[in-house]
């Protein structure tokens, strides 16, 4: 996409630092995490080549990720402008996944990948709904919904390359949930580190004022998002059970993506 973030605000999102450092710090996962996600889809590539449709996806999901990587990299870089360096907390994920990555077997590093999926998917859907009203700054906003755009596109790849391996008895879903669930201590726990050390960054460590709004604004998003995360743990979940078509449709209009025309066709 190219997104040009020379100009982005030091506080983009809902004027706050508390807000605006959970969003960096979330994205600084996201360039060696999807690295990750792309290896260990790949690791185990070769097996599904001959489910033809399975292996197309596999192919966009690669190309996909690969362009997420980039352009929030990219933003990583402009940030250093307000003294933040986001690009240190990429390499300690990129440490930290290449250590889980070399500690774990492939269908351990597959499952790491199926269940951050499924956690990315649950978070875009309330980024396209309204997380992204907060977004001040354009390019920011677009960046954040072009990728969610994407996230649900490919949302089921790892979880059908799973099942394709694996299938879905006892003996596939016992993993599956153990895995899901180091990983949702993983990325809650990075993700909430990297906000402090951003906010300590920015000397905003102390501002009271903004963690309280940020605090309501979690519980609130969190009452909604728990229960869906916890979905992964039906012993028949898949995640095209949701369908978010609709919601994938406008967000294209509102990023300049689709004609509103072309909903008439």
């Amino acid at each position: 996409m190219d997104y040009n973030f020379e100009n982005v605000p030091r506080y983009w999102c809902n004027n706050e630092p508390t807000f605006t450092h959970y969003f960096t710090g979330l994205s600084t996962l996201f360039p060696e995490g999807e690295s990750y996600f792309v290896r260990s889809v790949r690791a185990l590539r070769a097996k599904a080549k001959s489910n033809e449709i399975l292996d197309r996806e596999i192919s966009a999901f690669i190309g996909q990720e690969a362009m997420h990587s980039k352009e929030h990299h990219a933003f990583h870089v402009s940030a250093q402008q307000y003294g933040l360096d986001p690009q240190s907390l990429e390499k300690v994920t990129g440490i930290v996944l290449k250590t889980i990555e070399k500690v774990f077997s492939k269908k351990w590093n597959l499952l790491v990948t199926v269940g951050l999926e499924h956690y990315t998917a649950v978070l875009v859907v309330s980024m396209m709904q309204s997380v992204n009203e907060l977004m001040t700054d354009s390019t920011i906003r677009n960046l954040w919904l072009w990728h969610s755009i994407e996230e649900t596109e490919h949302k089921a790849v790892a979880f059908d390359l799973y099942q394709h391996l694996y299938g879905s008895g006892l003996s596939a879903y016992l993993p599956r949930i153990t895995v899901f669930t180091l990983s949702l201590f993983l990325i809650t726990g990075f993700s909430t580190i990297y906000q402090f050390v951003l906010m300590k960054r920015d000397h905003q460590l102390l501002n009271f004022k903004s963690w309280r709004k940020f605090f309501s604004f979690a519980n609130k998003q969190y009452r909604t998002l728990i229960p869906q995360f916890f979905d992964y743990y039906r012993f028949d979940f898949h995640p095209n059970q949701t369908d978010e078509k609709d919601l994938v449709a406008s967000t294209k209009i509102k990023i300049g993506l689709k004609d509103p025309k072309l909903l008439l066709s």
